[in-house]
């Protein structure tokens, strides 16, 4: 298979990536009711609609005073209770708490399904209809011109999911602040990981984080030629905390001890790393080298 076709992904549990685009659609309201309803000035309301057997990874925004919208995120069509069905339950609900308000309702779809997608409920006399997105058919650039997005936007429609997903990071590094680049270069690889091999996700997703780390921390390794040598450990120990969180006591005592050569090596590595095992292994290899 090659490297940019898409793949089952297994790196993303479905609850995950639903919940995952809930919160985002929270943390992002305007820009996921432009995209889906085409209005602005919304406003998420906290109210849950969780009567059991019926539960949704739902978010439900208030447009004036007028409309609720309704948007549902889902992987998979697989469920106990069958997804028409459970549009049909939240319509009803939110109808109850306000009967003056009209009622709109999009069901997002993440991965691609050979089933076909029902756009409505139909049972004897009762029809209740939705409309429903399915990402894989959806234009990237639509999404692209919201941050809040970009996550999403790895799902898109794509010649070369290989070249959508270098757009997707590059549109990340844009971000200007950097707690938000990183949890949106974060849900990013998670949403990818349902399509995409998880090697590709990381390669392409954290290229260019990694090469904007490695300059900083080539400028600062240069100016440390002056500035003294425990000062570059001090500064790789920092970015290793980054990357993986505590650095392990040995491990912490290894680096400690090292030089440039080796200070240079880990720099060029540590970003790869995702634990304290990982490290620990790397470390086994390399350390012997001085």
């Amino acid at each position: 298979m090659k490297p940019n076709q898409p793949t089952a992904g297994p790196d993303a549990a479905p609850t995950e990536s639903d919940n995952l685009c809930k919160r985002l659609a929270e943390l992002y309201p305007e820009q996921f009711a432009q995209w889906l309803f085409g209005v602005r000035d919304v406003t998420v309301e906290k109210t849950e609609l969780a009567r059991e057997p019926i539960r949704a990874d739902a978010v439900i925004f208030a447009h004036e005073d007028d409309e609720t919208l309704h948007v549902e995120f889902q992987t998979t069509l697989q469920s106990e209770v069958p997804l028409p069905l459970r549009m049909l339950d939240y319509y009803v609900g939110l109808k109850r708490q306000n009967p003056q308000r009209r009622v709109r309702q999009v069901l997002v779809l993440l991965k691609r399904t050979k089933t076909p997608t029902p756009e409505q409920y139909t049972d004897e006399r009762t029809v209740h209809g939705y409309d429903v997105i399915k990402l894989w058919e959806a234009e990237p650039a639509e999404l692209m011109q919201y941050e809040g997005l970009l996550p999403l936007a790895t799902l898109c429609r794509a010649a070369s999911g290989e070249e959508l997903l270098r757009e997707v990071a590059e549109r990340v590094q844009g971000i200007a602040e950097p707690q938000q680049k990183r949890e949106t270069l974060n849900a990013c690889r998670i949403l990818a990981g349902l399509r995409y091999n998880k090697n590709l996700v990381n390669q392409l997703l954290k290229e260019n984080d990694m090469m904007e780390q490695s300059v900083i921390y080539q400028d600062i390794l240069q100016r440390g030629l002056h500035s003294g040598l425990q000062h570059e450990r001090q500064l790789v120990l920092r970015l290793l905390e980054r990357a993986i969180g505590q650095v392990p006591p040995r491990a912490r005592r290894q680096v400690e001890q090292f030089d440039f050569d080796q200070l240079a090596m880990l720099g060029e590595s540590l970003f790869d790393f995702k634990s304290g095992k990982e490290l620990s292994a790397w470390l086994k290899q390399h350390a012997a080298r001085r």
